[in-house]
C-alpha cells in the first residue's frame, strides 16, 4: 500500500516536526541546561535547511520543504512574528522608566548606541572588504545603517527568559538589564524603520513622509487607542481575566495596528510591537499567561524553518566567517563597553556593571526578525544574513555562561580582598 502525500498531510508532518522536535531536544535531551529555549528552536531551524538535512537526506528534505510545500508555512511564520512583536511590546511598561533618573537613561541609551555606532563602522568596511555581503539594494552606507543595527539588537523576551532560568528575574540587576533592553527594543525599530524608508525608492522623501505617517500613527494611539482599549477591557475583563471577548479584542487590536503600519510604509512588525505597548496594564500578565506559550512554542516554529531555509552556511567560505567572526566580537565588546562602563561611571560596582554587559548581549529571535527584514529588503546578501543568524545563536549561547563567569570572578576577587583584609 503506498501512502499519498496529501498538502494535508504533508503540512501536518511539518508540524509535527516542527513543533515537538525542537522541544523534545530541549526538555528530554537537557538541552535546557545549556541554552535557551529559542537558541535550540534557531538551531533546529537551521539544522532543517539546506546547509544539513538538505545535505544529509535531499530527497525526503525535497519533498518536505518544496517551493510547493512552503505556502501554508509563509502566513503561520508572519503570524508569529506578529505575536512575537506584540509579546515583546507587551513586556515593555512605559511606566518603569519612570523616576529611573539620568543614571538609567545614560547607559539604556549607550547599551544601544555603541554598539550600533561600532557595527555601522565595521559594516562599512566589510561592504568594502566583502563586496558580496551586500545586499542588491544596499549602499555602502545603507549596509553599514543595517550592519549596525543588527550588532545594537538586545532581545528582550528571551532575556527575560535568561533571567528567569538564572534566577535574577527579582535581582536588582536583573531589573535594570531588561528595563535597558526594553529601550534598545524601542529604540530598534525605530532605527530598522529609518532605514527601511532609506532604502525605499524615494529616499529622503519616504522618510520625511513615514516619520510624519509615524508620528501621527503613535499620537493616535496615545490619545485615541489606548484610552479606548482600557474602556473595551473594562468591559470585556473587569476582573483582570482574559476571557473569549476580551481574547477577541486582542487579536483585533494587534492585527488592526500591524495592518495600519505596513499600509503607511512603517512595517507591520513595528505596529504589532506598539500594540502591545498600548495594551492595559492591569491586563498585560493576564495576555502573556494566555498568548505566551502558544506563540513561543507553537507558532514560532515555523517562523524558524522558513529563517533555517534561508540559510547557507558554506564551510570554504571565508567572507562568511569573518562576518561571523568580526560580528561577534563587535557584539560581546560593544555590548559590554557600551553598558559596563556608563553602568560603573553612574554608580554600579565592577560585578555588577559587568554582568550587565554581559546579559545585554543576548540576541535571540529578535536578532533574526531584524536579519530577516533586512534580507528581504535586500540590504543584506544571504550569505551575509546566514552568518549573521549563527552570531546570534552564538551570542545568544554565550550570555548565561558569560554572566556566570563574571559573578565567579566576583566572588574570587571578594574572597581574596577579605583575605588580605585579615593580614
Amino acid at each position: 500500500m503506498s501512502i499519498v502525500l496529501t498538502p494535508a498531510l504533508l503540512f501536518l508532518l511539518q508540524a509535527l516536526l516542527l513543533i515537538a522536535g525542537p522541544f523534545l531536544l530541549w526538555r528530554l535531551a537537557g538541552a535546557r541546561h545549556v541554552a535557551p529555549m529559542v537558541v535550540i528552536q534557531i538551531l533546529f531551524g537551521i539544522a532543517l535547511g539546506p546547509s544539513l538535512f538538505g545535505r544529509l537526506a535531499p530527497e525526503l528534505w525535497g519533498t518536505l520543504f518544496a517551493p510547493s510545500a512552503l505556502a501554508s508555512l509563509s502566513g503561520l511564520s508572519l503570524l508569529a512574528v506578529v505575536f512575537f512583536a506584540f509579546l515583546t511590546g507587551l513586556h515593555l511598561d512605559p511606566a518603569e522608566f519612570r523616576g529611573r533618573g539620568r543614571a538609567f537613561a545614560t547607559v539604556s541609551l549607550s547599551s544601544m548606541a555603541v554598539p550600533s555606532v561600532l557595527g555601522a563602522g565595521l559594516g562599512w568596511w566589510l561592504a568594502t572588504a566583502f563586496p558580496g555581503m551586500a545586499g542588491p539594494r544596499a549602499t555602502p552606507g545603507l549596509f553599514a545603517a543595517g550592519f549596525g543595527i543588527c550588532i545594537g539588537v538586545t532581545a528582550l523576551p528571551v532575556l527575560g527568559a535568561i533571567l528567569r532560568e538564572m534566577g535574577l528575574l527579582g535581582d536588582r540587576v536583573g531589573r535594570l538589564a531588561l528595563g535597558y533592553a526594553a529601550v534598545n527594543d524601542a529604540l530598534l525599530w525605530l532605527f530598522v524603520t529609518a532605514a527601511l524608508a532609506w532604502a525605499s525608492a524615494d529616499g529622503a522623501g519616504s522618510v520625511v513622509r513615514v516619520t510624519l505617517l509615524g508620528a501621527a500613527y503613535i499620537g493616535v494611539t496615545v490619545l485615541v487607542a489606548r484610552p479606548l482599549l482600557a474602556r473595551l477591557f473594562e468591559r470585556a475583563a473587569p476582573n483582570g481575566e482574559i476571557g473569549d471577548t476580551a481574547l477577541v479584542v486582542t487579536c483585533t487590536a494587534l492585527i488592526a495596528s500591524a495592518a495600519v503600519t505596513e499600509l503607511i510604509g512603517l512595517h507591520y512588525i513595528l505596529g504589532a510591537f506598539v500594540a502591545g505597548t498600548a495594551m492595559p496594564r492591569r491586563v498585560a500578565a493576564a495576555i502573556l499567561e494566555r498568548l505566551d506559550p502558544f506563540a513561543n512554542l507553537v507558532l514560532l516554529p515555523f517562523f524558524f524553518t522558513l529563517t533555517g531555509l534561508k540559510v547557507t552556511l558554506n564551510l570554504a567560505d571565508p567572507a562568511q566567517w569573518a562576518v561571523f567572526g568580526l560580528a561577534s566580537v563587535a557584539t560581546l565588546a560593544g555590548k559590554l563597553a557600551g553598558t559596563a562602563i556608563p553602568a560603573r561611571l553612574t554608580g554600579e560596582g565592577w560585578v555588577d556593571s559587568l554582568r550587565l554587559g554581559a546579559l545585554m548581549s543576548c540576541k535571540g529571535l529578535m536578532e533574526v526578525i531584524v536579519l530577516t527584514i533586512l534580507l528581504e529588503a535586500g540590504l543584506l546578501s544571504p550569505a551575509c544574513f546566514s552568518a549573521m543568524v549563527l552570531m546570534a545563536v552564538v551570542v545568544t549561547a554565550l550570555t548565561q555562561p558569560s554572566v556566570r563567569l563574571v559573578e565567579r570572578l566576583g566572588r574570587r576577587g571578594e574572597a581574596r580582598r577579605n583575605g588580605l583584609r585579615m593580614f
